[in-house]
């Protein structure tokens, strides 16, 4: 491994195949930094993409995808992400019954994903407060495809609000943009807005095509 100091007074590291592991190492394959804290204990450093919404975005009364967060991510080929997010959903009109589901789009080809979402809702349009335990209430779902998959069913109230804690990691084959939605069963009679302080991180972790192999693992 190699390093370019530039005019601007940052440091570039060369990519260059990784050696054996050392205490106080850093490394950059091409694809992903990592550090050696101790031992031979090499870890991933997160080089996280991350946006976060600053003010709540409105969102329509339909049916299609909607993307939550107004944006997507561009990610590199052959490349092995994990990611982690908290979408924030609130509606104060339309009683409507409806699902809720999460799901991916965007022009990046996926080898395979795997996340799960964990959370729940509260009967109102401000999230703030102890989430809703009922008989149609389901802690979360858990999916392995990019297509919408359901969190919640049959939800009816006109003020609701929900909020969901979202993490795994996704192969990419193809490169190209990677685009959180959430899609509605039916029109409720009111929009929802992702809420202000939502948020979506991924960074890379491997290369695709075989086992994430970094550390001590044997």
């Amino acid at each position: 491994m190699s390093v370019i100091i530039s005019g601007t007074d940052n440091f570039v590291l060369n990519a260059d195949s990784l050696g054996t592991a050392a205490a106080g190492a850093f490394d950059y394959d091409g694809k992903v930094f990592y550090a050696t804290p101790q031992g031979t204990q090499r870890g991933v450093v997160p080089g996280a993409q991350f946006f976060r919404l600053n003010a709540d975005l409105v969102g329509a009364n339909v049916t299609t995808a909607q993307n939550t967060f107004g944006v997507g991510v561009t990610l590199s080929s052959s490349t092995v992400y994990a990611f982690e997010a908290v979408y924030a959903l609130s509606k104060s009109a339309g009683a409507t019954s409806h699902n809720l589901g999460f799901g991916f789009g965007g022009t990046a080809t996926v080898n395979n994903i795997l996340y799960e979402a964990v959370g729940g809702y509260i009967l109102s349009a401000t999230l703030s407060g102890n989430i809703v335990t009922d008989a149609q209430y389901r802690l979360g779902s858990i999916a392995n495809s990019t297509a919408n998959t359901n969190v919640y069913t049959a939800a009816a109230a006109a003020a609701i609000s929900w909020a969901y804690i979202v993490r795994g990691t996704v192969s990419v084959n193809a490169g190209g943009t990677f685009i959180p939605q959430y899609t509605l069963s039916a029109a409720p009679g009111g929009a929802y807005s992702t809420v202000a302080g939502s948020y979506f991180m991924i960074y890379p972790i491997s290369t695709s095509g075989a086992n994430t192999n970094v550390g001590t693992w044997a």
